[in-house]
């Protein structure tokens, strides 16, 4: 059942002051935390299931798309669903910034929890606004895969829609590396 019923459960709308109040006041052109959060041109549920990756791909096929990119990266599990909306409220666990595909990888390895489903955000950037965003993110929000200088309080949450949670940004390229032909073919799995 959500928790819409109730109004104790934000499923849509979400919004970042504290993020954006600084980032404005520090910054000439800064993006917005729901941009970065909510709308990054990378998306991913990365399986670490074997049982759940597609054909022979392994967990790194699905981050191909950041190879050789630099920016701000962060690691993403389900919170909760609304089903009065049909949105995802995810909940941010990890933040980093680098050359994404290399760091995450070394994420799942090291910390990651096998058990736990792991979704993949990234926000390209320079190196310079990536070591600031990550900075700002952790002075405002708690990680709890972030062991320094992570000072924030609050938890961060994405809502996204079901076709972002479900298929990601990255589905295309995905499915070119697999032998997966059609959408349907890929939900049937």
């Amino acid at each position: 059942m959500s928790s819409c019923y109730d109004g104790s459960f934000l499923c849509q709308n979400p919004t970042y002051v504290d993020f954006d109040e600084i980032a404005s006041k520090e910054l000439l052109t800064p993006p917005s935390a729901f941009e970065i959060v909510n709308e990054s041109k990378f998306c991913t549920l990365v399986p670490l299931d074997e049982a759940f990756l597609l054909s022979d791909l392994t967990h790194k096929d699905y981050l191909k798309g950041l190879r050789g990119k630099t920016g701000i990266y962060q690691l993403w599990i389900n919170y909760e669903n609304c089903t009065d909306h049909d949105t995802y409220v995810m909940h941010c666990v990890y933040v980093g910034k680098g050359l994404a595909e290399t760091r995450v990888n070394r994420h799942i390895k090291d910390k990651w929890p096998k058990a736990e489903e792991l979704y993949v955000t990234f926000y390209e950037c320079t190196n310079r606004m990536a070591k600031y965003l990550e900075q700002l993110f952790l002075d405002t929000y708690n990680f709890y895969l972030n062991n320094n200088e992570n000072t924030g309080a609050n938890s961060l949450f994405a809502v996204w829609g079901n076709e972002r949670h479900l298929l990601g940004t990255e589905l295309h390229e995905i499915s070119n590396l697999s032998n997966i032909t059609s959408l349907e073919e890929l939900l049937n799995l």
